[in-house]
């Protein structure tokens, strides 16, 4: 029962409830350890470059190779991880006013982290946490909910947030600057390691949101993946390119008309950016699962490895982009290891979503 009943919610993506369903019942003897890496505009076609995620977590456990989101767009996406609820219901539609509308309606006091910490779990986020946090809350603001709080500050994430950039840490205001020990995805590691090392200490069950920026663009990778995957070429779907639009709906023709013709080699460019980007999120991966091993944790812990959304490089003649509903923009990578999540234990092709 157990079992089914973390595969079956999760895959859902009802997220928060499955995770409130397990910290308040008699399921556990120990209450699980939970762990969710949230990358950023993650599409299927990127996941056979993450060998140690694959490996450590995918084999280990569940891979939901179907598995799909209901909003192409990363706010809306966070949002319903974050309260359980699809976007209709938040009413977090956009990306913009995005963290300053989920704020305005006090979504924050009523969401995940509430629940886990009134469960008695420590919890803590490090990186990426809502479009346009902290709009209309003050740049020191820390939502309701969080043990240890570091996030990136941005209007809307534009630009690059791997290097130069500003976190909120526990309403402290922190400037990282350029040089490789600054790079974001590493900084979120060394905390990641912090936290469960410090909450084994504490002898607290914890919550750990794990939101890095790859692969979103610039896809800027870490100093030591600059010069990998220059020959790697984007694997195209048969609608790589297509040139007869006639059948697709209007919008889709007219967004292929207001840019330039993104070809093959654009496609190549963007995908080894985006390959390079993520593999110290791979490294991530491991250094978590090596400091769990090593603290006893592991086969205490929920790890759970997905995307807010996908991405499209050429498809239906559409440049590099999301938001839309074609497959490319909506299918994620979904992969679960856990307490009754067996090594191996299932390849799950079924249609999933959140």
């Amino acid at each position: 029962m157990q079992k089914k009943i973390i595969i079956t919610v999760v895959a859902l993506g009802l997220l928060a409830g499955v995770l409130y369903i397990a910290v308040n019942t008699s399921m556990f003897k120990v209450q699980p350890n939970i762990i969710l890496i949230l990358t950023d505009d993650m599409d299927m076609a990127l996941m056979p470059h993450m060998e140690k995620t694959d490996q450590l977590i995918g084999e280990q456990g569940t891979t939901f190779s179907n598995y799909f989101v209901t909003t192409p767009l990363c706010c809306p996406s966070r949002a319903s991880i974050l309260r359980g609820q699809y976007a209709h219901n938040t009413d977090i539609l956009e990306n913009s006013p995005g963290f300053a509308r989920f704020f305005k309606l006090s979504e924050e006091e009523n969401a995940l982290p509430v629940w886990l910490q009134d469960a008695g779990y420590r919890t803590a986020l490090y990186g990426k946490y809502l479009n346009n946090y902290p709009v209309n809350a003050g740049r020191n603001y820390v939502p309701p909910g969080w043990t240890d709080w570091s996030a990136f500050l941005g209007t809307n994430y534009e630009g690059d947030l791997y290097y130069n950039y500003t976190m909120n840490e526990n309403s402290v205001l922190v400037d990282y600057g350029d040089s490789p020990e600054d790079y974001s995805t590493d900084v979120i590691r060394d905390k990641s390691l912090a936290f469960i090392n410090e909450s084994v200490e504490d002898g607290s069950p914890f919550f750990l949101f794990v939101s890095v920026y790859a692969p979103h663009g610039p896809a800027t990778p870490a100093p030591r993946h600059l010069s990998l995957y220059n020959d790697l070429s984007y694997p195209q779907s048969p609608s790589f390119g297509e040139t007869d639009l006639s059948d697709k709906p209007e919008i889709i023709r007219a967004l292929t008309e207001t840019g330039d013709d993104f070809d093959v080699n654009d496609a190549n460019g963007f995908f080894q950016g985006r390959v390079r980007s993520l593999l110290a999120v791979d490294e991530l991966v491991g250094d978590l699962i090596q400091t769990l091993e090593q603290n006893g944790q592991l086969e205490n812990t929920y790890i759970i490895f997905t995307s807010d959304n996908g991405f499209h490089l050429g498809e239906h003649k559409l440049p590099s982009g999301k938001g839309t509903a074609y497959e490319e923009d909506i299918r994620v990578p979904l992969l679960v290891r856990g307490p009754g999540h067996h090594a191996g234990d299932a390849n799950r092709p079924d249609v999933r979503q959140h």
